[in-house]
């Protein structure tokens, strides 16, 4: 028999306004149905994309939070799979498996994909996880992964679905423009594949990350040029080049790096669209390639690659910040300076 906690009647949630307005308010208990779950949200990372404001606000006011972990609290009367206590991570997005993209194995193209999510968000302490979401999303963690660990799942996810767009060969020339998160997950993929990897980023300490993190290069974006990039891949430019940074700059980079039929991945873009040398590209017969998010295809094998210690979760939690605190989080992300993956957890499980 499994024993449920007692639910207090409202729960506090961290309502995104825009950067500089995150509000900490009171809301009712979720309340769940007979094919839901209960989670108490133990750990919840802020994604790069919750920080920009051209892309968030539109959607504003709106409990944030898609890196999702914690322990189930209460499980509906049809769920057998999951019990209470049970250690979990949640994917947000889930395709349904039942439609033309899923059953094509374009999951990131399903309409559920896009649509389905928790609720309110996982900037919560508790979240509600629709039947879609249990019966597709909801992952047990491996006993030796912790909460905060858990939360770099689904950043790393993306990065595996990326990395499936393009053909990546041993012995290949990669060109990372961005060492941020998004850039270091990049960077620890890649190296499984024997790939040489140049990183770039404008702050010092992300292109020192870079090399720590296996980039075989790093260089500090304004100083990279095609003359450097050839004279370390043999006289000729990458074969690949991921974005990872919204500068419109790397976009500018990204065309001048890339060798003749090589591929560029917009894992990031800019706010702005972006304008594509298309001669250039025809005549080299450059392939482009954009990545939204992950499937929960990608995020179980993401799991396995850290079960298999190929990729290092732990290793990019730099920060712990409050539920309260989470404004401070904010800044620390939208500044991107000493900040790797910042991890907000409720307020009592924060060490003082």
């Amino acid at each position: 028999m499994k024993k449920k906690e007692s639910f207090k009647s409202s729960i506090r949630v961290a309502e995104y306004h825009n950067n500089s307005d995150i509000r900490i308010k009171n809301i009712s208990m979720p309340k769940i149905g007979e094919n839901e779950i209960l989670i108490k949200m133990q750990a919840c990372g802020i994604c790069g994309t919750d920080v920009m404001e051209w892309y968030r606000k539109k959607s504003a006011p709106k409990v944030l939070g898609h890196e999702m972990s914690g322990l189930i609290a209460d499980v509906g009367k049809n769920i057998e799979k999951y019990k209470v206590n049970d250690r979990v991570f949640v994917s947000h997005h889930v395709p349904c498996f039942d439609c033309f993209y899923c059953d094509s194995d374009k999951h990131s193209a399903c309409d559920s994909l896009h649509t389905g999510n928790f609720y309110p968000g996982g900037f919560s302490e508790f979240i509600r996880v629709p039947e879609d979401n249990v019966n597709y999303g909801t992952f047990i963690l491996p006993d030796d992964m912790g909460f905060d660990e858990a939360t770099m799942i689904e950043p790393m996810a993306c990065a595996v679905a990326g990395q499936k767009s393009m053909q990546m060969d041993h012995d290949q020339f990669l060109v990372i423009l961005g060492s941020g998160i998004s850039g270091l997950c990049h960077i620890q993929l890649a190296k499984n594949k024997n790939i040489k990897i140049l990183a770039t980023d404008i702050s010092e300490n992300r292109m020192n990350q870079a090399l720590e993190y296996g980039a075989d290069y790093s260089f500090h974006a304004d100083e990279l040029c095609v003359e450097k990039v050839k004279e370390l891949n043999g006289g000729r430019l990458a074969d690949k080049v991921i974005v990872c940074t919204g500068s419109s700059s790397a976009v500018e980079d990204a065309f001048k790096y890339i060798d003749k039929k090589g591929e560029i991945l917009f894992f990031a873009v800019p706010e702005g669209n972006i304008e594509i040398p298309s001669t250039m590209l025809w005549r080299n017969e450059i392939s482009l390639h954009f990545s939204y998010g992950a499937s929960t295809n990608d995020i179980a094998e993401t799991i396995e690659l850290s079960i298999d210690q190929k990729i290092d979760l732990q290793k990019m939690i730099s920060h712990q910040i409050s539920l309260s605190d989470i404004s401070y989080g904010f800044k620390l992300v939208e500044r991107a300076e000493d900040s790797i993956k910042v991890v907000v957890k409720p307020d009592e499980l924060i060490e003082e």
